[in-house]
């Protein structure tokens, strides 16, 4: 079984990454950072250096070197991550669904909306934590997904701690 911090879109927010961490890094397997924000989460994890982590840059990322999307597999999982702006995910789903069965994943990982969501689509899971910091739409909020076994068997929404 395997647990993961999925974080995306802290905007500046990294004081919203420490305290997700100061909760989470030891109750998690890896951290999954879904873009917008890779210079807080770098600070972020100066005090974490064995927390296994993947990341992406998204489209506010400017500068940054890492790739737009990636794959990693966990408990014979494949997970599909990216930012989403390259994929359109503000206007429908069915792309990112689509590149992540493409990919062999039964999993995709997004962020790009800020909004937190959830869902079976075919053969893949969507799934968004929402916006980890400064987020303009609503809490800021963060998700857990646990894999075990080739399937995703728990995922949830969480708000980001206040202090």
């Amino acid at each position: 079984m395997t647990k993961l911090l999925v974080l995306s879109d802290s905007h500046g927010g990294r004081a919203a990454i420490e305290r997700v961490l100061m909760k989470e890094s030891k109750n998690v397997d890896a951290l999954i950072f879904l873009g917008d924000g890779l210079r807080d989460l770098e600070a972020a994890l100066a005090g974490y250096p064995k927390l296994r982590t993947y990341s992406v840059a998204g489209n506010c990322d400017f500068g940054a070197l890492e790739p737009t999307d990636g794959l990693a597999a966990f408990d014979q999982v494949v997970i599909f991550y990216t930012h989403g702006h390259m994929y359109g995910v503000k206007y429908d789903l069915d792309t990112i669904a689509d590149a992540a069965a493409a990919r062999g994943a039964e999993v995709a990982l997004f962020g790009h909306t800020h909004i937190p969501h959830a869902e079976q689509r075919g053969n893949v899971f969507l799934f968004n934590p929402g916006s980890c910091g400064r987020c303009y739409t609503g809490a800021d909020t963060y998700g857990i997904l646990t894999t075990d076994e080739g399937k995703v068997v728990a995922h949830e929404h969480k708000e980001v701690p206040q202090k």
